[in-house]
């Protein structure tokens, strides 16, 4: 973070930068300095919070290399790594091609800013342009195809410094890039899936006597090709394997009933507003937020495509999805499906098998239809019977026009016919690919 008014402060920024890139020195006396750190970094690490992320990922991707070591690396090889073996790691894998430069900023000169990325890492880069002609070598298979089972995964963690009792229960699948306007479709039923199913776990926290303190499910990146599928939740001591039975039960009550028309309104509403809020605020946002997008568009081929373009997408997307869509969903959260287990408490206050056969009986109970869809709260669809409507005099005093409603939906109408073909037409890059902005 450098401020953007002083082009001299953020030329010296650039030079570091290059530095970084091609010119990093892995010397005997560097790399005694870093070993402290970085065996700090790992002591700090096993704590209650570090003993379970282990655990975690043990289990998670139990047969892939991952399950040896987390990317900190082994104290031996952290102790004992020579130099030689860490400049050849930089100079295999550090090369130009492998790059990219995201500089955001409100600058005042961009192109004096391109210039001094070009002057700054391109005689740094033309250091090692051996290296960059050669296609390089192939990044290894970490993951076997061991990562998906249909056999579920389970794990009691006990640790006596862990503060509270909690329930993960994962679902692994290939990782879902966001390249074309089809692909974020899918993301976005996803996500309406997932505000839906929140609500339910949100009221059932709420009722009498509920099943666990607070619930919900997300979605996360377990590694480059991998995303999951996480529902969690915190709940009262030795009362995980009631969590269990609920959430499960409601997973189990979605594939059989579905989510109300209802319930898919308000999650589509919300995220509507949630688009719109995004959009109006578009010029209060941190420089950050779109580093993070570029560096997302580089590393995972995420589309770039801005706020407007994206608030356009979103509306015309939102009408696309059908109840059927999201509640289908769903079906990808069994047992059956790379489904990972996992209890956390301070005790171990039961074993595996008996949470294998609360999966077994939700499972069991959900194949025989004794599972009974879900009771909606009788609410009104409005607080007020009647929308007030701003009168026309008021526009008139003001000094200004009435809205046309009819000019309005037919603008409206306009720019969603738009957004299809914009988003939808074939592009240089491929065909459905969205066009970078």
């Amino acid at each position: 973070m450098v401020p953007t008014t002083d082009l001299g402060l953020l030329d010296r920024s650039i030079a570091v930068l290059s530095e970084f890139a091609a010119r990093i020195r892995c010397a005997p006396q560097d790399l005694a300095k870093e070993r402290g750190a970085v065996l700090e970094e790992l002591r700090m690490s096993r704590d209650s919070a570090g003993r379970l992320a282990t655990a975690h990922w043990e289990l998670l991707l139990q047969g892939s290399r991952y399950e040896d070591r987390l990317p900190i690396g082994l104290e031996s090889v952290i102790r004992n790594v020579p130099a030689e073996t860490i400049a050849a790691f930089y100079r295999k894998w550090y090369l130009p091609h492998r790059m990219a430069v995201v500089i955001v900023g409100d600058f005042p000169d961009t192109a004096a800013v391109a210039d001094m990325i070009k002057q700054h890492l391109g005689p740094a880069f033309g250091t090692v342009a051996g290296d960059a002609a050669a296609p390089g070598p192939e990044v290894p298979l970490v993951l076997p195809e061991s990562w998906q089972h249909k056999e579920p995964r389970f794990c009691v963690f006990a640790d006596r410094e862990a503060q509270d009792s909690a329930l993960y229960m994962s679902w692994k699948v290939p990782s879902r890039p966001t390249a074309t306007p089809a692909q974020y479709l899918e993301v976005m039923k996803d996500t309406i899936f997932m505000s839906c199913l929140n609500t339910r776990l949100y009221r059932l926290s709420r009722a009498r006597n509920p099943p666990f303190f607070t619930a919900g499910i997300s979605d996360e990146s377990a590694c480059g090709a991998v995303d999951m599928y996480v529902l969690g939740a915190a709940c009262e001591e030795r009362k995980t394997l009631r969590a269990l039975d609920a959430m499960l039960t409601e997973l189990a009550r979605v594939r059989l009933h579905g989510f109300s028309e209802r319930e898919v309104t308000n999650a589509v509403k919300g995220m509507q507003a949630d688009i719109e809020s995004t959009y109006l605020e578009a010029d209060q946002g941190y420089c950050t937020d779109i580093r993070d997008e570029y560096v997302r568009h580089f590393l995972g081929q995420e589309f770039v495509s801005g706020q407007q373009y994206e608030a356009r997408l979103n509306k015309t997307l939102l009408p696309i999805i059908k109840r059927e869509d999201v509640n289908a969903v769903a079906a990808r959260l069994t047992h059956e499906h790379s489904a990972v287990f996992k209890t956390v408490e301070h005790k171990k206050w039961h074993k595996e098998s008996a949470m294998r056969q609360t999966v077994l009986r939700v499972a069991a109970a959900e194949a025989a239809g004794q599972i009974g869809p879900w009771q909606e709260p009788d609410m009104p669809e409005s607080l007020m019977k009647q929308v007030p409507q701003v009168p026309d005099e008021w526009y008139t005093a003001c000094g200004q026009t009435p809205p046309d409603p009819n000019a309005a939906a037919t603008t409206a109408a306009a720019e969603a016919a738009a957004a299809v073909v914009d988003a939808l037409s074939p592009s240089p890059t491929g065909s459905g690919a969205l066009r970078m902005q």
